[in-house]
């Protein structure tokens, strides 16, 4: 591909990613046609403040070697419960051996998360017999493999329409057919309170059927998230609510915004004052840097693993701010001395650009490592640090290799481009001759 195709294509590029990094970008994307638009980088709980529970289990009669099984399970439950999609914010941890540690980023109505997760949701299927008799079956929740809401057509109400697991479809037929056969009612109840007591017309060979009866969707909905995440297994009571307020994330969100402003000016006045033209375009390949990572974090919500950035989140952004100039160093540093040989401008940077790519490549990789292990061993505060550590160091690889090089490339194609003093190259010729 020529030179000027791939500076217009960068171009057009950039113009993309200011449209989408500006504050209101969904009103200028609605007005082009494009509709559902609005992206909005997540915040975590220290940023956008929110609900912090604490929960003890009740670990009593259970053996030491199934204390710890018991808690994994517990907060495999509770996460399934209030992040049943898994693409939100919440954090799910134990704290210390018996408790877990439930933080839920920019919740508006506490006492409903409070009561989702403390249900122990046990389910139970019964045979109702003609006398009113009930007959307990071997079916529970453990046999069911998926529960979901929906409105039915002909009645216009909330159903929850279930599918038993594998295993349990003959179980579910046999319960169907008896209670078919004397007339009875199919009884499932949940933590005590039925859900659905009603007839069964035809035998359910397939394991599907559909639970009525809820007051409206968000109470249907509830109840088909307890049915997939299942029951606790064991009591849970909560020993802790704090509200964490805004006012901190506001505060921090300011000061590290400022923080990297000053530091962005630093390294471009550096930059521009020790290389001049190719510190200049280092700096623009620097804006565009920080325009990719700004789109990359609000276009991750619209996406099943969206980012949420966290206080530590920040500070790896604010460090990879100075690590994205690096490849332009190597560069730059190899350029000149292929033009303090004898080499040209162009010659020259292709050259640079070939004998730093090595450098470039195994730093990068080294750091990309370490944010892998950070990622997959580190606390939960260390995450945040670890993928914008790492998205920054992919995203600084390509502006260096792509943008710099690509606006370099144009640059001294230009009578104002390729002139040595511009670069501080004629410097170096006069110290070599000197020394001569």
């Amino acid at each position: 591909m020529k030179v000027k195709t791939k500076f217009y294509i960068i171009l057009a590029f950039i113009a993309v990613l200011v449209l989408i990094a500006i504050p209101r970008e969904d009103k200028i994307l609605s007005a082009l046609g494009i509709q559902d638009t609005k992206l909005k980088v997540r915040q975590g709980l220290d940023l956008q403040g929110g609900a912090s529970l604490l929960y003890q289990a009740d670990l009593n009669g259970i053996s030491s070697e199934e204390k710890s099984k018991a808690i994994t399970g517990v907060i495999d439950v509770i996460n399934k419960r209030v992040n049943p999609t898994g693409t939100s914010e919440v954090l799910v941890q134990t704290s210390g051996g018996d408790r877990v540690l439930v933080q839920l980023p920019g919740i508006t109505n506490i006492d409903e998360a409070i009561n989702l997760i403390g249900k122990t949701a046990e389910l139970n299927f019964y045979q109702v017999n003609s006398d009113d008799s009930i007959i307990p079956s071997d079916i529970s929740g453990k046999d069911l493999d998926n529960a979901s809401t929906n409105i039915d057509p002909q009645s216009g109400q909330p159903v929850i329409s279930f599918t038993m697991k594998n295993e349990a479809i003959n179980k579910f037929a046999e319960l169907t057919t008896q209670i078919n056969k004397t007339q009875g009612r199919l009884l499932i109840v949940l933590d005590d309170q039925p859900l659905f007591n009603g007839t069964v017309s035809t035998p359910i060979t397939d394991g599907k059927g559909q639970m009525t009866g809820f007051e409206n969707i968000k109470s249907a909905q509830e109840t088909a998230v307890l049915l997939n995440a299942g029951a606790l297994p064991v009591p849970v009571t909560l020993a802790e609510q704090r509200t964490v307020g805004a006012s901190l994330g506001s505060e921090s969100i300011s000061k590290s915004l400022l923080a990297g402003i000053i530091g962005m000016l630093a390294v471009i006045v550096f930059m521009i004052v020790y290389y001049k033209l190719a510190g200049v375009i280092a700096s623009i390949a620097l804006v565009v840097y920080a325009l990719i990572n700004i789109d990359i974090f609000k276009i991750s919500v619209a996406t099943p693993f969206p980012i949420v950035l966290t206080l530590a989140g920040i500070a790896g952004f604010i460090l990879s701010i100075g690590m994205a100039v690096d490849a332009n160093i190597l560069i730059f540093e190899r350029w000149k001395e292929e033009v303090r040989e004898g080499s040209t401008l162009e010659a020259g940077l292709e050259s640079g650009f070939k004998r730093a790519w090595s450098s470039i490549r195994d730093s990068n990789i080294s750091t990309l490592i370490t944010c892998i292990i950070l990622y997959n061993f580190g606390q939960p505060i260390i995450k945040g640090f670890a993928v914008t550590l790492a998205i920054g160091v992919l995203v600084s690889m390509f502006t260096a290799i792509t943008v710099s090089r690509t606006f370099l490339q144009m640059l001294i194609q230009t009578s104002f481009g390729s002139n040595e003093k511009h670069y501080r190259f004629r410097d170096l010729h006069t110290k070599k001759d000197k020394s001569s």
